[in-house]
């Protein structure tokens, strides 16, 4: 029998995609599946349209929030300026929280994606392993702002949140151009098409540091452990794969699964230069009949160029998840690359 009902926030996003389809196919939840916009993609969950933003939208879907016991918030707005991106993103969710607790009377747990930012993984450099304890940077930080909300609008109430700290999330989605893996995908493709060898644009010594990566399938059965785990409760865990990798490792056998030659690094900005390729993927789009997306609803170049120029190493410790009981883990970070590039292929989005 369904006794809880989610409510996941984001729902086209990359986390938020898996989580529903995750969830829905568990069959021990009810899925309220919110976007902004329509889903983009089949599922079988309810879908509501939230507009976070919105306070009068917002009260507008009141009624269909009642049933709710956990949230799961993914959302994510873009602003100019950090302190900017602080106060915005703060707001979506401050926006959210009394509307449930005001309409949804068995609200259980809020739980909340954070990330390797927590650390100051934007600023290129951080202290590593990386500890759920680790003190804080001076930076504006909306992961800091939603936390300390969430403690405080917690207190003395009947729901408690989590925070999940996944690194860069690797998994299948579409218009969500923030995503590693269609970003290599795409890469490779133009290289082989080009008769060149792909090689791997950051610096060389990016190329040897270590660094881990998180599948979507760890952190929905993380998140949906921390919903329902007591001891979980306002408490913040570390997410990963569970393995380390160099990209050295990695590269070539990502040359292999498309069948292109790799070579020695060559640093260039994958920004300047591959927006130059729109045409190209056009072309490729055509000859191999793929579904028709742009080259810039796939790949935001710029994430790369951030990535694959870390020159320390940059990995979290997932020990505490593993003690309060979560033990999940992947294990083969190449496989979580190489599942998603298939998957990729499987719906002719790439060839």
């Amino acid at each position: 029998m369904k006794t809880n009902t989610a409510l996941v926030i984001g729902a086209n996003g990359i986390v938020g995609r898996h989580l529903t389809e995750y969830l829905n196919s568990s069959g021990k939840w009810n899925v309220l599946a919110s976007a902004r916009s329509k889903l983009n993609y089949e599922t079988t969950a309810d879908f509501i349209a939230l507009d976070l933003e919105d306070k009068e939208s917002l009260a507008g879907a009141a009624d269909q929030l009642k049933a709710v016991t956990h949230i799961f918030f993914n959302a994510y707005t873009e602003r100019k300026t950090p302190y900017e991106q602080s106060e915005a993103n703060l707001n979506i969710l401050s926006n959210l929280v009394p509307l449930l607790e005001e309409n949804a009377p068995g609200l259980q747990r809020i739980l909340f994606i954070q990330g390797g930012k927590a650390y100051g993984a934007h600023l290129g450099i951080y202290k590593t392993p990386a500890y759920e304890t680790d003190l804080r940077s001076i930076t504006p930080n909306f992961y800091y702002d939603q936390e300390d909300y969430l403690r405080k609008q917690s207190a003395g109430k009947n729901w408690s949140w989590t925070a999940i700290r996944p690194d860069i999330v690797i998994g299948f989605t579409v218009g969500t151009p923030m995503n590693l893996a269609n970003l290599i995908a795409a890469y490779a493709i133009l290289c082989k098409e080009e008769g060149i060898p792909m090689r791997f644009p950051g610096s060389p010594k990016a190329y040897e540091v270590l660094v881990n990566v998180t599948g979507t399938e760890v952190l929905s059965k993380s998140l949906e452990w921390a919903a329902l785990e007591e001891k979980a409760a306002n408490e913040i865990f570390n997410v990963t794969n569970g393995d380390v990798f160099r990209w050295s490792q990695v590269w070539p056998k990502i040359g292999d699964f498309f069948g292109v030659e790799v070579a020695e690094p060559q640093t260039f900005s994958l920004q300047e230069y591959m927006p130059g390729k729109r045409n190209l993927w056009a072309e490729i789009t055509r000859k191999y009949n793929l579904q028709s997306h742009d080259l810039d609803t796939l790949v935001q170049w710029g994430f790369g160029d951030f990535v694959f120029n870390v020159e320390v190493d940059a990995f979290l410790d997932v020990n505490k998840a593993r003690r309060f009981g979560f033990n999940e883990m992947n294990g083969d970070s190449v496989k979580v690359f190489l599942d998603a590039f298939k998957e990729l292929k499987d719906k002719k989005v790439i060839c």
